[in-house]
């Protein structure tokens, strides 16, 4: 039995996200005000500050710089790791082999990704993507071969008995069986990736968002500073609304007329 909390309607969720967002705004608005402006910028200077940035002409170097990373970055790692998670769960050696990578992987720090990275590759593009890429393929990696564990080995029989391709196999058997998890990974993902290619630009590149955000910080420009904060939050919005909803819409169609049936 559904709970009544779980079965809001979807304009009361909406109100409710509304006043988090008014709270949020009022929250800041208080600590801006009793920080002061050489530490804290309110809201509507940031909101100013924006206006100021997007008439730079380095403003669209900079976000064209760090979008071009995220996604080289997150595309790259959640391909990577969605084919080996296919691929090792129908392999139980390679999941044996993989293991300790992927245990490795999700267990050292970023800042140690960043800090080797840095060495290896030097300042730039290079280094931001391959540190996205490293961080972002285990994830992808655990959900998919979670979600090929959970898989009717009856349908992946039948594919093989109809002699079904690889390529009908990921999409009539895989891709239906993997939505929930893939859609959730790719949020995971791209919201990670977003926030790792900042902290990258930040410690180690010579544009993007990040590098922009330390030469805010190094003159205490609290304006622009929150400025860009606020424009990553935009961005990742955006992402989210336009992006992987509808992908999650695609992958899940196939539930609706069930959906439609029990009803």
């Amino acid at each position: 039995m559904t709970t009544p909390e779980l079965a809001l309607p979807a304009r009361t969720a909406w109100r409710w996200s509304i006043l988090g967002v008014v709270l949020i705004l009022g929250g800041w608005e208080i600590s801006a005000r009793q920080m002061g402006p050489m530490l804290m910028a309110t809201p509507m200077e940031a909101l100013r500050a924006i206006t100021t940035l997007v008439q730079d002409p380095e403003f669209w170097l900079h976000a064209r710089a760090s979008l071009l990373r995220i996604a080289a970055g997150v595309g790259m790692g959640c391909a990577i790791g969605f084919v080996l998670g296919v691929l090792a769960g129908q392999n139980a050696r390679l999941r044996g082999l993989l293991e300790p990578l992927r245990w490795l992987l999700m267990a050292i720090p970023p800042v140690v990704v960043v800090v080797l990275a840095m060495l290896w590759f030097g300042l730039g593009s290079s280094m931001v993507i391959f540190i996205t890429v490293l961080m972002m393929a285990p994830g992808m990696y655990v959900n998919t071969v979670k979600g090929m564990q959970l898989i009717d080995t009856s349908l992946i029989e039948m594919g093989h008995v109809y002699r079904f391709s690889p390529w009908l196999r990921l999409r009539h058997i895989y891709l239906p069986a993997l939505a929930a998890p893939l859609t959730a990974a790719l949020l995971i993902a791209t919201c990670g990736g977003v926030r790792l290619v900042v902290m990258a630009e930040v410690l180690g590149a010579e544009s993007g968002v990040g590098y922009a955000l330390a030469n805010a910080r190094s003159t205490f420009d609290s304006a622009q500073l929150y400025a860009w904060v606020l424009l990553i939050l935009g961005l990742v919005a955006l992402l989210e609304f336009l992006l992987l909803q509808p992908i999650q819409r695609h992958l899940t169609q196939w539930k609706e007329p069930s959906q439609a049936c029990l009803n």
